[in-house]
């Protein structure tokens, strides 16, 4: 009890450093799906498994696509919580549009609830670091990581594990204790040549390559004993066929009537009026090969219902996409590999690895959901979790209790 509330009490005097030697990376390898390891040797993810903790799966919240599973992941919030509901979504609130491509909304702290491990940790005298993470271009609650890259694609994966290494070599006083790392693949090479193709199967060698690149960097360090890995992932990936489409246009073709907002894997549409909400909710019931849900019935499994939910919700079936007639003439039929569908569905589980000295070493858990990723991190670097508030997380530490030493 005195060792958890010694971070507060030195916090109210105005004493503020690092609670104990506890060092946290976290890196999120996108789109890289629970069961990618079987395919191809893997030495730097079995290393992982053999000298710390894997769990069967990570399952991903809904939507199942990046910025909401990677905020869940750095939150612990359900999406209805944190309120990123999708890459892209209108809001009812601010009446605009937040999306992954318009840098003035990724960097606007209105649109983020919850709190992120990184606030969390800033907030009890923790310094954290973020190379390209969801939300960290953003000054939420008027914090943001002591360092902070701005998303550039561009920048080699190598160097940003050189970067890391780094950090953790800078003095004690400017060094961070929480760093939080990004890579696009291979969720990219899914999209594009399907989760089951060679070109992904050679994309997964180098992700492989470049964790061992940063195993050997962590091993080099002085503080090496006092460093945990985390390795996660927002999502897997799952195929499309070209065949497998539903035209919304060919159920809904009055325009005047609704708004509509289609991802692929999903899609939701907002009445103009309560009468159009009677006739759309007939029509849509016709779609063949999707879930329709209004909101009042969509499952409390999605825990996805805030202010921002669409009248109605389309989930489309595993490996099937929502288009409407005009991308469909620009571009024809699905192709490559996509995520968004249900959570539920195996192929979009993600991975989860933990090693480090305060992990137990060459442990099998069960899948679990990503929202409990939150309070493990904050009980390793030994912070108080975000709690008692309207966004409090609902991630539970007893979940990832039994993998501590």
């Amino acid at each position: 009890m005195i060792k958890k509330l010694l971070p507060i009490i030195l916090i109210l005097s105005g004493i503020v450093f690092s609670q104990d030697e506890s060092y946290v990376i976290m890196v999120s390898f996108d789109g890289f799906r629970y069961n990618y390891t079987d395919r191809v040797h893997t030495p730097s993810f079995d290393y992982m498994r053999d000298h710390g903790v894997k769990a069967e799966s990570l399952q991903p919240v809904f939507p199942t696509k990046t910025f909401p599973n990677h905020y869940s992941l750095a939150t612990g919030a359900y999406t209805q919580t944190h309120m990123l509901t999708g890459n892209s979504f209108y809001d009812q609130k601010f009446k605009e549009i937040y999306s992954i491509g318009d840098r003035e909304t990724v960097q606007d702290p209105k649109w983020y609830q919850a709190e992120p491990i990184w606030v969390t940790a800033e907030r009890q005298g923790v310094r954290a670091a973020s190379f390209f993470w969801v939300g960290s271009e953003a000054p939420i609650k008027g914090l943001s990581p002591s360092i902070t890259k701005m998303y550039d694609g561009s920048v080699p994966f190598e160097s940003r594990v050189d970067s890391v290494i780094q950090w953790l070599q800078l003095p004690e006083e400017k060094r961070p204790h929480l760093i939080m790392l990004y890579f696009s693949e291979p969720d990219h090479v899914g999209h594009v040549s399907g989760p089951e193709s060679a070109e992904t199967d050679s994309v997964i060698l180098d992700m492989d390559q470049l964790l061992g690149k940063l195993l050997d960097g962590v091993k080099s360090l002085s503080i090496s004993d006092q460093v945990n890995l985390v390795i996660v992932s927002d999502h897997g990936m799952t195929a499309l066929n070209k065949d497998k489409y539903v035209i919304i246009d060919d159920y809904l073709n009055d325009v005047n009537d609704y708004y509509l907002d289609i991802v692929g894997p999903y899609a939701q549409v907002t009445a103009k009026s309560w009468i159009s909400r009677l006739f759309i909710g007939k029509k849509l019931s016709t779609m063949p090969s999707v879930a329709v849900y209004a909101k009042r019935n969509i499952p409390d499994r999605y825990h996805f219902v805030n202010r921002n939910t669409g009248d109605f919700l389309i989930v489309a079936d595993k490996g099937w996409t929502i288009m409407d007639q005009n991308r469909f003439d620009k571009r024809g039929g699905p192709e490559g590999g996509n995520h968004g569908f249900a959570p539920e569905i195996k192929e979009l589980h993600a991975i989860f690895y933990a090693m480090g000295p305060k992990i137990k070493e060459g442990l099998m858990i069960d899948t679990f959901e990503n929202i409990h990723v939150y309070p493990l991190i904050c009980e390793l670097l030994e912070i108080q979790p975000y709690a008692n508030a309207p966004d409090a997380p609902e991630g539970r530490l007893e979940i990832l209790a039994p993998i501590l030493k």
